[in-house]
């Protein structure tokens, strides 16, 4: 196996690309990318293994419609080889909340197969989502003010 940095440079913008272009029927092609195992995380998600990563990509496009990620930047870790990082903008149209958009970022590791095994997402779900839901977004506004200066 090899841990070579360019090789999963080359994997890690592979991946980035899926998400630029991602489509329903496209939902798969991510296989040969990630590990039978991968661990994804987000503000809803800690889930584990390829089909569950699959079942949330499609739900997604259950959820809302015209997802849309482009991603800003790749950056890798100075200490390790294994660690990118990727920042992205999110834009869908949502029940109830209607246009949505987030920025976060994804923290990709990879394992000594030079595939990717995990994907930790980043951003306040708690600004960016939850806050603009009726009722309990209201009830996070009037926390957030007694909380701030």
């Amino acid at each position: 196996m090899t841990t070579d940095l360019s090789h999963r440079k080359k994997v890690a913008r592979r991946y980035a690309d899926y998400f630029e272009t991602l489509r329903p029927e496209s939902i798969a092609d991510v296989d040969v990318l990630i590990s039978d195992d991968v661990h994804f995380v987000d503000p809803f998600n800690d889930v584990q293994g390829r089909e569950t990563f699959h079942r949330i990509i499609e739900k997604m496009f259950e959820d809302v419609q015209e997802p849309r990620f482009h991603i800003l930047d790749l950056s890798w870790s100075e200490q390790s080889n294994d660690l990118c990082l990727m920042r992205w903008d999110f834009s869908c149209k949502a029940p109830v909340i209607g246009d949505w958009a987030v920025r976060g970022v994804t923290e990709i590791r990879f394992n000594e197969d030079d595939v990717i095994c995990a994907h930790y997402d980043y951003w306040d779900a708690s600004r960016h989502f939850y806050a603009r839901l009726p009722v309990i977004g209201w009830l996070l506004r009037k926390v957030a003010q007694k909380a701030s200066l």
